[in-house]
């Protein structure tokens, strides 16, 4: 039996959302199976790949006035995104390469920087955070917090290290207890918060 093209249309899954940016209007889809789009109002492919986020959002991360795609992944792990940045001049998306590898990304203030956060095992009793610079599309990395909880106690704390390329100094090393660590949260906000100038 031939299948009709309403049979076929069927088959796929869409996800497809629009959005007027600098006064063009984009469409960015999911299309399952299918590849990840966005097309301008011509119908032309602005930005494409293969692997689909589980969904995505269209959102002005870094504040410069111009919205710009966050993509957000199902993993073991959350928080973890791919970012789009929307390029003004050439009307089109361009992905930060390394921002999957920072999940939970938070901004600091009106600043560049940014400060993140992710489990590092041991029933989340081991976590890390680091902090970067966000310029157009590209990241740098300043600093790195690591809190273990699962070590013997006189190595247990955390570790708060300045970073320069592949170069990573310890600044501070904060003694505390085996176990998880609820305060953990507000303690990365307020330390990122207040000591920012320190990385730049």
């Amino acid at each position: 039996m031939e299948q009709t093209e309403i049979d076929v249309e069927e088959q796929f899954y869409f996800d497809c959302k629009k959005k007027l940016i600098n006064g063009i209007e984009y469409e960015a889809c999911i299309k399952r199976p299918g590849i990840f789009t966005i097309k301008n109002s011509k119908e032309e492919v602005v930005f494409s790949q293969e692997e689909n986020p589980f969904d995505f959002e269209f959102n002005d991360f870094n504040e410069d006035g111009y919205i710009d795609v966050v993509m957000n992944y199902a993993t073991n792990s959350p928080g973890h995104q791919d970012l789009l940045i929307y390029d003004k001049d050439k009307e089109i998306f361009i992905k930060v390469e390394s921002f999957y590898n920072y999940p939970n990304a938070k901004k600091i203030g009106e600043s560049n920087l940014y400060y993140t956060y992710h489990a590092s095992g041991c029933a989340d009793n081991d976590w890390g955070s680091e902090l970067y610079e966000l310029t157009e599309t590209n990241i740098t990395l300043l600093g790195k917090i690591n809190g273990f909880g699962c070590l013997e106690n006189d190595t247990n704390g955390i570790y708060i290290y300045k970073v320069n390329g592949d170069d990573e100094k310890l600044l501070k090393y904060i003694k505390r207890e085996q176990g998880y660590w609820k305060g953990k949260y507000d303690f990365i906000a307020k330390y990122w918060t207040e000591n920012k100038n320190m990385f730049e």
